[in-house]
């Protein structure tokens, strides 16, 4: 059994994006098994007094996950 895993970008229409992510993949023989997400804090720094500095970001990580047998 192989697996596949495709990063699922953030958008506004995340249920539209997700179901043609699945119907191209299931087009290739791919079944659909799961989708998650991830948050990720990368973290700022605090320059050379204070000039440069970046706050904390975090970072929103998808991912999709498919199987063939």
């Amino acid at each position: 059994m192989q697996y596949k895993v495709i990063p699922f970008p953030q958008s506004k229409n995340i249920n539209n994006q997700l179901q043609e992510i699945i119907n191209n993949e299931a087009f290739d023989g791919w079944k659909y098994v799961n989708h998650n997400y991830s948050d990720y804090l990368l973290p700022g720094n605090a320059g050379c007094f204070g000039l440069g500095a970046k706050p904390d970001t975090v970072w929103h990580v998808g991912n999709v996950v498919f199987q063939k047998e």
